[in-house]
């Protein structure tokens, strides 16, 4: 029996970062849409019908919705969705204080490594759920 492939959606303003996390996900084996805001995001999550296993966003995404305003509409409309936040370590006690079950954060700059092991993580608490 063949794995269902993992959809996640990746929120950054930044053209570069948004690239290369697209970059490594997919190299990790994941199918990935991406999008710069909260706005965006919400447009993909109604074209697909909320198909999706994970959200990665940044904390600070210009103007417009931060990542917690951006994670709290999906999750409104999909509340299984696992949320794994980004950011610089000037948020770092703003996301700790925020962090539920289903949520994440992975401190800026971060390696290839330990980003795609906190999406397996994050990945694994879906399949452990269905499972359960």
């Amino acid at each position: 029996m063949q794995d269902t492939v993992q959809t996640i959606l990746v929120i950054e303003d930044e053209d570069a970062v948004r690239s290369l996390l697209r970059t490594l996900l997919r190299l990790a084996g994941y199918e990935v849409l991406s999008c710069q805001d909260g706005e965006e995001a919400l447009d993909l999550l109604e074209a697909r019908g909320g198909a999706m296993q994970l959200l990665i966003t940044d904390v600070n995404l210009g103007t417009g919705m931060d990542g917690f305003e951006a994670a709290q509409a999906l999750r409104s409309r999909m509340p299984s969705l696992k949320v794994l936040y980004m950011s610089g370590e000037e948020e770092a006690d703003r996301l700790a204080e925020r962090a539920e079950a289903s949520e994440r954060f992975l401190l800026k700059p971060f390696t290839p490594r330990s980003f795609t092991d906190a999406v397996r993580t994050m990945l694994s608490l879906v399949k452990e759920k269905v499972v359960s």
